[in-house]
């Protein structure tokens, strides 16, 4: 049988991936039909030959009776030609029986009588039968001995039957004669008394001889048995294999669809046979699969829908519209007597800083990390929601004191959000402003509530943020001007509010203008101008330092570039910008921009900023390798100041206005900036008095050798740029 059936693999349907599926040979219905067809064959083909062998030995045993008996009779005829004296009997058929005489055949009375040797008598009655003739005389132990034969006229051999002495009537079938097996067939020779006295035996041939046919024709049929198998098997392995060919990809077509891959459709189903009818059951189940598949993702599909209209897909915690529902089914139920709730509004403070500084990643990790701190702290009533950007709400179901329940739950919100997180490697510090309303007994209405909460989160902030506060009657939104300004800055560089205003610096020896220091200022469209103390913290806080930073660099660099070259502009620089890792291609880009050489435009470090960090020594030491000129700020109210000189590529100082309130009269002023300016001399490097305001102080810093000054006694801050943009205040003016 063919190898190649040992093992049953799944066809393949087109468009499909294959999937091969291995069966024993043995178990699977292909080999269990094969070897049932073959054996089927093989008991056929074992039970005709079987029929046809003894069909076939029955025939040879009636030809080799009728042999013998013929050779028998031929025998005893020329036996009584010879010996005349003798008789015989015979069957109504006419077959002989016995052959009678009073005396043995063969003796020595018989030669005298007849003249024949028996020998001869026996040669001529072979040359009849063509076989072999034997005369046997009874011997006194009652076997028979021969007295010669027809061919070789040996005498003494002994005849022994296959069973009881066969030697007083007529006999055919098998015999021993010397060691020899013969079919014969055996006349007895009795007296007139019936007495034997001799045999004669005729033999139609040897048994090897006359077997030798039937043991080829076994061989040759157990040959043609094998033969028919190995056809029989090859060709029933062939039609099988057609016949179950579908199986396997009907198998694997099942196999799919247990998967739920119900993509392809089932193959074999335009036959008309039962393979086709197990095809389109098979169809059939598919479609019922793929119906219950499209109605199960309709019904999931609903379920996404439905969750993500009433929930924020990046925390998961209910939305808006979820929250605004909850809140008004829990007023409808206090106005029924049910629970009191109160509602708490929680602002993220510092937010937006990470967001901007850490990139969005950062930002989406911490509302998610944030929001479940918050969902730790709810009650298992309460609930907690995500308005949008860094803001959420919760609606606290009260059990006994509203005021005392808000209040711990606001302070553990407040603590849980200003607990560092751990977030995608970084380590992020904010904070969470809260504000509280109490939902009152009668006429509670959700936009009441909502406006009530919403002040209380502006008073919190205007407290300092990290902070709760409750709302009372009466409190308005007067003290939110902080955080209103908050918002309207991240719209000041859009709406172009911020300015620029130029304090000129001198050199203290003769007074000659040598350059100006950028200070930014916001004209608020409403508010009028601000000062920078007043909204420099609010845009550290809520981030906009970075992009403000930035416009003021490239303002004061166009702005410095339509002066005059021997004058170089002051900028300062945050610690948020310092630390951000394009900060030196941004300035280097914005001197690029406005054609100013690097060496004009000089970078203020105010020296309370974080400069031990890597980041921030990677960027001093970039920026003094574009030729740009840095200076530490407020000189002497800062950390490590000497350990800044020695170890930052610094090219002067500039000394805050502290020190120098009272120079012309402080005897402790005096030697401090003394010293300062001896140290400076003695490390190469130029010192700035700031805050002068007075002849006396100027007359100071002249006699101790200081090299620059800027303050009100040399110009107020203004801008140097018309709309226009030509010069709007004369240069010679500055220092008057």
């Amino acid at each position: 049988m063919d190898a190649s059936v040992q093992n049953v693999e799944l066809g393949e349907v087109p468009g499909q991936r294959r999937r091969p599926l291995r069966l024993d040979w043995h178990r699977s219905l292909f080999s269990k039909t094969t070897l049932f067809l073959t054996f089927a064959i093989a008991i056929a083909y074992c039970v005709g030959a079987s029929a046809g062998w003894l069909m076939l030995r029955g025939n040879s045993q009636a030809q080799w009776q009728r042999q013998a008996e013929m050779n028998a009779q031929i025998a005893s005829s020329t036996i009584r030609t010879i010996y005349t004296f003798v008789a015989v009997e015979t069957d109504p058929s006419g077959q002989i029986l016995r052959i009678v005489s009073e005396r043995p055949l063969g003796d020595d009375q018989s030669v005298l009588d007849t003249g024949f040797n028996p020998a001869d008598v026996l040669a001529l009655a072979a040359a009849q039968t063509k076989n072999e003739i034997w005369l046997f005389q009874h011997a006194a132990d009652g076997s028979f001995v021969s007295l010669t034969n027809a061919t070789e006229g040996a005498a003494g051999e002994v005849l022994d039957w296959p069973g009881e002495p066969q030697g007083d009537h007529f006999f055919h079938g098998f015999a021993r004669i010397g060691g020899t097996r013969h079919y014969v067939a055996s006349l007895p020779v009795v007296t007139p008394g019936g007495q034997p006295i001799g045999l004669l035996v005729a033999s139609i041939g040897r048994a090897d001889d006359l077997m030798h046919y039937q043991r080829n024709l076994l061989l040759n049929a157990f040959v043609v048995l094998i033969a028919i198998l190995l056809v029989t098997g090859i060709l029933v392995t062939l039609l099988v294999r057609k016949v179950f060919r579908p199986l396997p990809a009907l198998m694997a077509a099942l196999t799919r669809i247990a998967e739920d891959d119900t993509s392809a459709p089932t193959p074999f189903q335009d036959r008309s046979d039962e393979i086709g009818r197990f095809a389109v059951a098979i169809e059939a189940l598919r479609a019922a699969v793929v119906e219950r598949e499209t109605l199960r993702q309709v019904r999931e599909t609903a379920k996404q829908l439905e969750h993500l209209a009433h929930h924020d897909p990046l925390t998961g915690l209910p939305n808006r519209a979820y929250f605004n529902r909850q809140l008004g089914e829990a007023l409808e139920e206090l106005a029924k007597g049910g629970a009191q709730v109160n509602l708490l509004l929680l602002d993220l403070d510092r937010f937006k800083p990470v967001n901007d500084n850490l990139g969005h990643a950062v930002g989406d990790a911490l509302l998610v990390a944030a929001a479940e701190r918050m969902a730790l702290l709810r009650g298992p009533h309460d609930l907690v929601a995500r308005l949008g950007g860094d803001e959420f709400a919760l609606i606290q179901r009260v059990r006994q004191d509203p005021i005392l329940e808000a209040s711990q739950l606001a302070k553990a919100l407040v603590q849980a959000i200003a607990t560092p997180f751990s977030v995608l490697g970084h380590q992020v510090s904010i904070g969470a402003s809260v504000g509280i309303a109490k939902a009152p007994r009668q006429d509670a209405a959700a936009t009441a509530l909502l406006k009530s909460a919403d002040i209380a989160l502006y008073a919190a902030k205007s407290a300092g943020r990290g902070t709760y506060r409750l709302y009372k009657e009466g409190m308005v939104m007067a003290g939110a001007n902080r955080y209103a300004l908050e918002r309207d800055l991240e719209l000041a560089v859009a709406r172009g509010e911020l300015r620029l205003h130029y304090q000129p610096i001198v050199a203290v020896a003769d007074g000659a203008l040598v350059g100006y220091e950028a200070l930014l200022r916001w004209q608020h469209h409403e508010l009028g101008l601000i000062m920078p103390a007043d909204f420099i913290v609010l845009a550290e806080d809520g981030g906009q330092i970075i992009r403000i930073g930035q416009w003021v660099i490239e303002e004061a660099c166009r702005t410095a570039a339509r002066l005059p070259q021997h004058l170089t502009v002051a900028v300062n620089v945050s610690a948020a910008q310092l630390h951000q890792e394009n900060f030196v291609d941004a300035v280097n880009q914005a001197l690029l921009d406005s054609r100013l050489s690097p060496s004009r435009l000089e970078i203020e470090l105010t020296e309370s900023m974080a400069l031990t960090s890597d980041a921030a020594r990677a960027a001093v030491v970039q920026l003094h390798a574009l030729g740009v000129r840095l200076s530490l700020d407020d000189f002497g109210t800062g950390h490590s100041t000497l350990c800044h000189l020695l170890q930052l590529p610094i090219h002067g100082i500039k000394i805050d206005r502290s020190f120098v309130t009272d120079l012309d009269s402080n005897r402790d002023q005096q030697a401090l900036v003394t010293s300062l300016i001896e140290l400076t001399a003695k490390l190469g490097l130029s010192i700035t008095a700031e805050g002068i305001e007075h002849d006396g102080q100027h007359a100071f810093l002249r006699q101790t050798g200081c090299g620059y000054a800027q303050g009100y006694h040399f110009g107020r801050p203004q801008p140097l740029l018309a709309p226009d943009g030509d010069l709007a205040t004369p240069l010679s003016s500055a220092t008057g």
